[in-house]
């Protein structure tokens, strides 16, 4: 099994280390990672998720607003394995 890509915005360097910890490989959010990533990590839920209406993404989105690091982890763990 191949190493999962996560992207994560950059302000949220404490939930990149502890997903980097459990094994993944931990990318900056951006363009280019939508088409990669197998998740994303992200602060805060809106309809404009990185300056657009409807990203193009397959990857699940989580939302890491009054998570812990931990339970960010468990839940990339729970959703990317669905994903794959």
């Amino acid at each position: 099994m191949s190493q999962a890509t996560v992207a994560v915005e950059p302000p949220l360097s404490p939930f990149a280390r502890a997903l980097e910890d459990a094994g993944y490989r931990v990318i900056p959010l951006d363009e280019h990672a939508l088409k990669i990533a197998d998740a994303i990590v992200i602060q805060g839920m809106d309809n404009h998720f990185l300056g657009r209406e409807n990203p193009l993404t397959r990857a699940p989105v989580i939302n890491a607003d009054g998570r812990s690091p931990e339970d960010v982890v468990n839940e990339v763990d729970r959703r990317a394995l669905i994903q794959a």
